[in-house]
C-alpha cells in the first residue's frame, strides 16, 4: 500500500471519528491519545534500567543452652538429706547431691551456702563440698573440692557429698535455736576455644 493511500484512510478515519464525536470529543479524544504517547514513552524509558540480585544462604544457625538440674529437679529442689536434730557442738551431717547437665554446652558450676535462722548458730555453721557422694551419715570421706567452679561437661552428671558442721566453740547463744539449710547451686556457660 502507497504512502498516500494510508494518509487518505487515516484522513478518512480522522473524519469519521471527529463526526461522529463532535468537535469537543474529537479534541478531547486527541488529547488523551497524545498522553498516552507521553506515558507510553516514559514507561518504555524504565525499561532500560538493568538491575539483578543474588541471595546468599547459610546452614541451620541456633544458640546454645545452660541448664542445670539438681536431683532431677529445677528450679528448686526438696533435699532433705541434710536433717539433724540436736547437733552437738563439733557434730555434722552430710549427704548426697547430684548436679546435672541438661543443657547444650559445658558450664562451670558452684554452691554456696544460704542458710537462715539466728546468727548466733547460723554463723557457727560451716558447709564443704566433697568430691564422692559416700558418706556415713554424719561426715563425708571424699577428699574436699577446692576449686571455686567446677566444669561439667553437657548431658553428664556429677554426684558430690555435702557436708554442715557446727562449730566446736559455738557459744550457749547457739543453744535451743533452729536452722533452715539451703544452698545455691549457679552454673555459666563455658564458651569453647576457638
Amino acid at each position: 500500500m502507497s504512502n498516500n493511500q494510508q494518509s487518505r484512510d487515516n484522513a478518512r478515519f480522522g473524519s469519521g471519528m471527529r463526526g461522529s464525536l463532535g468537535e469537543t470529543g474529537w479534541t478531547r479524544a486527541r488529547a488523551v491519545l497524545s498522553l498516552g504517547m507521553v506515558l507510553g514513552l516514559g514507561a518504555v524509558g524504565t525499561m532500560a534500567a538493568w538491575s539483578d540480585s543474588a541471595t546468599a544462604t547459610t546452614g541451620m544457625f541456633s544458640t546454645s543452652s545452660v541448664q542445670m538440674k539438681i536431683e532431677d529437679q529445677r528450679p528448686t529442689v526438696a533435699y532433705v538429706a541434710l536433717t539433724k536434730s540436736s547437733m552437738r557442738l563439733g557434730e555434722s551431717t552430710a549427704g548426697e547431691i547430684d548436679v546435672q547437665n541438661t543443657g547444650t554446652i559445658n558450664f562451670k558450676w558452684a554452691v554456696a551456702k544460704a542458710f537462715t535462722g539466728p546468727a548466733d548458730l547460723v554463723d557457727k555453721l560451716t558447709m564443704s563440698v566433697h568430691k564422692t557422694g559416700a558418706n556415713s551419715g554424719s561426715t563425708c570421706t571424699g577428699p574436699v573440692i577446692t576449686e571455686v567452679d567446677r566444669i561439667l561437661a553437657a548431658g553428664a552428671e556429677e554426684t558430690v557429698c555435702l557436708q554442715v558442721k557446727l562449730a566446736s566453740d559455738a557459744g550457749i547463744n547457739a543453744r535451743f535455736k533452729i536452722a533452715d539449710l539451703g544452698f545455691n547451686f549457679t552454673a555459666e556457660g563455658v564458651v569453647p576455644t576457638p
